[in-house]
């Protein structure tokens, strides 16, 4: 199930002062392997699993009830997105539906979700200290099969943290099919122009960037 709802205003202002890389690409969803090896996102204070993807990062509605079906925090099951909290260092993993009997385990509100009690999120998790609700932090996420590629654009477009070292990793596992639908590049606000065989002219120093990727079709 494709996510198609306009994109929200990206809600990570200071991007953590880190330095950042801000691609137009036709086609977010090309990005779906880097974001099942995993990326740290901006949170502004601690929440409720549902308030930071429905409204930080727009995942809402539908697509949150019928297609987030197997959703991982701290490696613990999750099936009620609203008891789950999101607070600093947590993990984060979101997944379509998993094929067989552990699939069917793991999903969420499944018949077979007492089979898996003991790793199951508690309902009652620990109350957030006065010192963590009004401080920003991040977490790190996981998004795989379908929902990497359906939520790619989205997540992107809010921005992500990642080492500049998987990143380049990355660009240069790319087909030609990857960098003919790259629209631009800046870096740091300047406009470069980058190819397959031109990755050197990124000039990424080493350490965390903050990635953000814009598709014109949902700006």
């Amino acid at each position: 199930m494709t996510y198609t709802a306009k994109y929200p205003e990206p809600y990570c202002k200071d991007m953590f002062g880190l330095p950042v890389l801000m691609l137009e690409h036709e086609a977010p969803e090309q990005f779906s392997l880097l974001l099942q090896q995993g990326f740290f996102m901006p949170v502004p204070k601690v929440c409720s699993l549902r308030e930071f993807l429905c409204e930080l990062v727009g995942v809402c509605g539908v697509y949150t009830e019928k297609s987030l079906q197997t959703i991982f925090l701290d490696g613990s099951a999750v099936d009620d997105i609203d008891q789950a909290t999101i607070r600093p260092g947590c993990r984060l993993a979101l997944s379509a539906a998993m094929p067989g009997l552990v699939g069917a385990t793991m999903r969420r509100d499944g018949y077979f979700k007492r089979m898996r009690e003991g790793i199951s999120l508690s309902s009652r998790q620990e109350e957030e200290t006065d010192s963590e609700q009004d401080i920003s932090f991040r977490i790190q996420v996981r998004l795989y099969n379908a929902v990497g590629r359906d939520l790619a654009g989205l997540f992107l477009h809010q921005g992500i943290i990642l080492s500049s070292s998987d990143l380049m990793q990355f660009f240069k596992s790319r087909p030609d099919k990857f960098f003919s639908e790259l629209k631009s590049v800046k870096f740091q606000s300047s406009e470069l122009t980058v190819e397959q065989g031109n990755l050197e002219s990124l000039n990424i120093p080493e350490g965390e960037v903050f990635l953000r990727v814009v598709s014109g079709e949902k700006e």
